[in-house]
């Protein structure tokens, strides 16, 4: 019983719960949008290559607004941050639902509020992930990700994908757009509850445990500190790099293709296409129950990316089943062993990471985990023939895994995922920041470009 409830022990902190919601909220109005999305482009009439467009202007905007997003999260308070990106959402639905209304609804229209999307995705997204440990103390950490995880299955994976493909066969593309948009207004109520506290970590003072906002928001921050960091650590920049070609491997294939291979090549509908996410879904959620009963191992990090290896390579048998019911268990494979790995990352990032540079670091893994996710749904859009997609769902599903061997012989993952202290952190990177030469920031972007990626591996 106990460790049926231990996912719930974060939502004691009053805080937290109301972001929590907000949470919860917001992305059962992405599991909707997730569904909804390319079949309303295809009502429009679109092909697989304007199905890329619209699926690749979400990861655009992303892309590009991300690290201003990462520099917002530590200058400005992150609750205003949050509910600022959510109401930019509301904004953006409400705009497109009423074009639709007015029967004027194209697919530039789909281009443009996708990148709008991410691009408060890209301002929400690191802000919340470093806002989290500001709100709960360090030892219920783990369990606060995990049941984010769960949450982030259960609406985006089952209930946002069910209620969006049911919506559109039911009445059709504008209540999906319309509930999407509501869905962020909420999210913005909730966030603008939140009366910040900074929580207590284990062994450390209320001052140490917030993100001293107060302190920060006075000052211009830059990345040189947050590059110094992340390239000092080479663990954490080699699986960024993995991540970010993983996805690139991945994402085209799961986002464009797949959506075509069940419509074309199975005969299937919105419905079903929601039911392999859900089904994903429920995998995911499984998977997070499993972590949230335990605590994480003293040295997990092999065993986070071989979670993702194993989630990855189910995309290889894809494009060979004959109908969409042998599709599911390949679904719930890649369901449960991605999110481990995630929720293994989350909490490894937030722990280790100084809480300075904490919104700078995580959008950086951002970045560099999406950084070629649009190239991926670009290359998926070239071809429409069997032969093509066969060769792209094979490569994409086998080649993680020598990515992965190459990783591990390169890499020493042993005794990663000992905990950091924040204050100690922090006085060593002050330390290591004031001797910096003024030119240091361009060598390390030149570094950064050059080797891209982070660790969401679209569990």
């Amino acid at each position: 019983m106990k460790s049926l409830t231990k996912p719930l022990v974060p939502l004691r902190h009053r805080d937290y719960r109301l972001l929590f919601v907000s949470y919860l909220i917001s992305m059962v109005g992405d599991g909707v949008w997730l569904v909804a999305l390319p079949w309303v482009a295809i009502e429009l009439g679109t092909d697989n290559s304007g199905l890329a467009m619209v699926v690749g202007a979400e990861s655009v905007g992303l892309i590009s607004c991300v690290l201003i997003g990462g520099a917002l999260a530590d200058r400005y308070p992150r609750k205003q941050v949050i509910g600022w990106s959510h109401a930019v959402g509301f904004a953006v639905l409400a705009a497109l639902a009423v074009v639709h209304l007015s029967g004027y609804l194209e697919v530039w229209h789909l281009v443009g509020g996708a990148f709008v999307l991410g691009a408060a995705a890209a301002v929400s997204g690191p802000a919340s992930d470093a806002f989290t440990p500001d709100l709960v103390p360090e030892d219920d950490l783990h369990a606060a990700n995990a049941l984010e995880s769960i949450v982030r299955s259960l609406a985006v994976r089952m209930v946002g994908p069910g209620v969006g493909g049911l919506l559109i066969a039911l009445v059709g593309s504008l209540a999906v757009i319309t509930l999407n948009a509501l869905s962020f207004a909420v999210a913005a109520l909730c966030v603008a509850a939140i009366s910040f506290r900074p929580a207590c970590s284990a062994g450390g003072s209320e001052e140490t445990a917030g993100n001293n906002e107060q302190e920060i928001g006075g000052e211009p921050v830059r990345y040189r500190e947050a590059l110094r960091y992340l390239f000092g650590e080479r663990w954490l920049w080699v699986l960024i790099v993995w991540s970010g070609v993983v996805l690139l491997l991945q994402s085209g294939p799961r986002q464009v293709l797949l959506p075509f291979l069940i419509h074309d090549d199975l005969g299937g509908d919105a419905r079903g296409y929601g039911l392999l996410v859900a089904v994903t879904g429920v995998a995911a959620v499984v998977s997070s129950f499993v972590l949230a009963a335990r605590k994480p191992p003293a040295d997990y990090a092999r065993r986070m990316l071989l979670a993702w290896t194993i989630g990855a390579a189910p995309l290889a048998l894809m494009v060979f089943s004959p109908s969409l019911w042998l599709l599911l268990p390949l679904g719930a494979v890649y369901g449960f062993f991605s999110t481990a790995g995630n929720v293994y990352w989350s909490t490894l990032v937030q722990t280790s990471v100084p809480n300075a540079v904490r919104g700078r670091v995580i959008s950086i893994d951002w970045l560099g985990s999406l950084a070629l996710v649009p190239l991926s749904a670009a290359l998926a859009g070239v071809g429409s023939s069997r032969e093509f997609m066969v060769w792209v769902f094979v490569l994409g599903g086998t080649l993680p895994v020598l990515l992965t061997l190459i990783t591990l012989r390169w890499v020493d993952l042993r005794g990663l995922g000992t905990k950091q202290a924040p204050d100690t952190a922090s006085q060593a990177l002050v330390e290591q920041a004031e001797p910096a030469a003024l030119d240091a920031p361009r060598e390390v972007h030149g570094g950064l470009s050059a080797e891209p990626s982070p660790a969401r591996t679209g569990g």
